[in-house]
């Protein structure tokens, strides 16, 4: 699966555009206040129309905001739905006559439906925790949706009253506090501007499920859950149930396995039902590829129709300009159910893909475009809409009008978005690591780059470990390279996109052969001759902070350093963070009380002593997923030895601050990076 590609190549939008013709004012971390982030493409159900959802910063509230844009047939994108306040979640009826979204306007997001004629949308839903998630009855009669039951306080909380549980899992990265008791229920409503009270709830709340998918009859829904309701294996031990609509419906079981089972999809033709998951192993990878399956009408048993796709799907490449706040599809069925079309990444591209139902060959819908599709939607005849970037093009509407036609742009916020700046290309590269094992990374060069000069060089790591950097467009990336520095972007074992062994090669290994992958592309970089050895940075947030700070322990070669919301500390890593067993079970043998000696081998806190470089750490302080400890140990030790280190702390932010954290955080924090790095390193080329 992995194409056949030359040790160095040019990655290059229509035009190739050069380092040389890109504008000469920099791109500013201050652009992001301007930013048009493109989401979630809902075509409709005859082809005819395209609704997808605009978000942007909200100044004022320092927040954001979202609308609905329209697409009717091949006219220019409009305004089709605008309020005060978030607009997500577009979904049209199986007639196409009515579409439902939903809306904050009145507060908390309830479910509003429109004609599609146009007129006033009236509000469907008004319940007190608002709805999370909600899916048409084939017939388009009726709505499922998501809503926590509202659970009245006795008094107002005191500012000292303490919060009590007794489960494993009661924290989530991303959800300020505990989680609350009551997870949402699932409930089912006319879809009438007067109607009778919803039918539920039809689960009783001590799990989190997902959206329900409705059987072909209208008569039931299915959906995933934990099969625990306080599960610390973070989505591995789902299962797929079914329950009637009716009151006091007992919910079954559909799957019976070791292993998850997830976002349950009935296609209406054919009511064929299609779902991921994979088999569980013992003891547990710390990555496995989710494949699809199928189930079809009258079978016993589950087809498994991407068993030789030996990649994840409803992957996407990793990037900070995707959506702060939801997201669009990744898995449906195509015209008459015949077949399910899938978004997967592949050796630093996001594609769309295609498997016939009943199984067969996996065939890619979208080799023409050269960056990450990530999300699309099928009408009743094949017409497609998708959501797709490549490194010079930030996310827009891309359309397919037939799977044998060409695709092309249908919006153009991107360009709005970019305000006149040029963006740099990616120069894509192979590398031979030191065991023969090929890296590929991608270099992003100055503007005028000049190669008789020498420029600083930052090394950028991504997190996960099992997520994958590649040809999209990163906004952090385009700012550093066009202030003057070169960026090389890579992905070493452990990513995915790349297969399973490839990603499981540091499992009890992590970190260590990694960071010799990013060295070797590194040394591949400096070997060219216009590098300045002595301005050389690297940065990573999350995963990333972790080999970040393993780099610094292990090598004095770098002359400043990014660690950003990092795992410095295993011991308490696999203790405190929301996702604490998970850690301990896939990343580790045992329990850190247990095997001590290998938490500790792997811990980039055991090796600040060596530390020379020049070290900014970044934290959240309501970071679950890498904890607010966790970045103020590495800061604390690095200045109890009077090393050179400055801390940046962020309030009311969570772990993925660079990605849907408040805006004036997002553009305060690449702020502090420009300035940190510019000031270590100095950006302007030298003879």
């Amino acid at each position: 699966m992995r194409p056949a590609m030359h040790c160095v190549q040019w990655w290059a939008a229509a035009a190739l555009v050069s380092g040389s013709l890109a504008s000469a004012a920099p791109l500013e971390p201050e652009s992001l206040n301007g930013w048009q982030f493109v989401s979630d493409p809902e075509i409709s159900p005859d082809g005819s129309r395209v609704v997808y959802v605009v978000s942007r910063f909200d100044l004022e509230k320092d927040d954001y905001e979202s609308d609905l844009w329209a697409i009717d047939g091949n006219a220019e994108p409009r305004p089709f739905v605008t309020t005060a306040g978030a607009d997500l979640s577009p979904r049209w009826s199986a007639d196409g006559k009515r579409l439902a979204f939903l809306s904050a306007r009145t507060g908390k997001p309830q479910i509003f439906v429109l004609e599609s004629s146009g007129g006033e949308a009236w509000q469907l839903t008004k319940d007190a925790e608002g709805v999370s998630g909600f899916s048409w009855s084939p017939d388009g009669s009726r709505i499922a949706y998501l809503a926590r039951a509202h659970v009245k306080e006795a008094a107002p909380p005191a500012s000292g009253r303490a919060r009590v549980t007794e489960r494993l899992v009661y924290r989530s990265d991303g959800s300020p506090g505990f989680l609350p008791e009551a997870r949402a229920q699932l409930w089912v409503v006319d879809a009438r501007t007067e109607h009778e009270p919803a039918i539920g709830p039809l689960t009783d709340g001590s799990t989190e499920i997902s959206v329900p998918t409705w059987s072909r009859d209208g008569k039931s829904l299915v959906f995933s859950a934990p099969r625990e309701a306080d599960s610390g294996d973070l989505g591995e031990g789902t299962e797929l149930y079914r329950v009637a609509i009716e009151r006091g419906a007992a919910v079954q079981a559909i799957t019976h396995r070791e292993g998850p089972d997830d976002g349950p999809l009935i296609s209406r033709s054919s009511g064929a039902m299609t779902w991921t998951g994979y088999d569980l192993r013992k003891p547990p990878r710390s990555s496995t590829s989710r494949r699809l399956y199928v189930l079809a009408p009258g079978e016993s048993a589950p087809r498994l129709v991407t068993g030789s796709f030996d990649r994840n799907v409803g992957e996407s490449i990793m990037t900070d300009v995707s959506a702060p706040r939801g997201s669009g599809p990744q898995v449906a069925f195509g015209p008459r159910g015949k077949e399910v079309y899938f978004v997967s990444a592949d050796s630093g591209r996001g594609r769309l893909y295609s498997v016939p139902a009943r199984g067969g060959a996996v065939r890619s819908l979208s080799d023409a475009l050269a960056g990450d599709l990530r999300e699309f939607s099928v009408s009743d005849h094949g017409r497609i809409a998708a959501v797709f970037s490549s490194p010079t093009a930030p996310y827009d509407i891309w359309i397919l009008d037939r799977p044998a036609g060409k695709w092309h742009q249908a919006s153009h916020h991107g360009a709005k978005s970019l305000n006149g700046f040029v963006p740099l290309p990616y120069e894509a590269i192979e590398v031979e690591s030191f065991d023969k094992q090929t890296i590929q990374a991608w270099l992003i060069k100055p503007p005028g780059f000049d190669a008789a000069r020498k420029y600083p060089l930052l090394l950028y790591i991504h997190g996960g470990p099992h997520v994958l950097y590649g040809e999209c467009f990163f906004h952090e990336m385009q700012v550093h390279a066009s202030h003057g520095f070169l960026v090389l972007i890579a992905n070493p074992r452990g990513s995915t996109g790349y297969g399973e062994d490839f990603a499981n090669s540091v499992q009890y290994r992590y970190p260590g052969d990694d960071y010799r992958d990013l060295m070797a592309a590194l040394d591949s970089v400096i070997a060219r001759g216009y590098v300045d050895e002595k301005r050389l940075g690297v940065g990573g947030g999350s995963g990333g902070g972790l080999l970040t700070s393993w780099t610094v322990g292990h090598t004095n070669r770098f002359a400043a350093a990014l660690v950003e919301r990092p795992v410095v500390n295993w011991m308490t890593e696999a203790t405190v963070a929301d996702i604490h067993q998970y850690v301990a079970t896939h990343w580790f043998r045992d329990y850190p009380w247990r095997d001590t000696d290998d938490y500790r081998a792997r811990s980039p806190i055991f090796y600040v002593d060596k530390v020379e470089t020049p070290v900014l750490v970044i934290q959240s302080e309501q970071d679950y997923r890498t904890p607010f400890d966790q970045g103020m140990q590495f800061y604390n030790a690095l200045r109890m030895l009077g090393k050179p280190a400055k801390l940046a702390l962020f309030p009311s932010s969570s772990h993925g601050l660079s990605r849907n954290g408040p805006p004036a955080q997002r553009v305060e924090r690449l702020k502090i990076i420009l300035d940190w790095f510019q000031s270590k390193l100095a950006s302007q080329a030298q003879p």
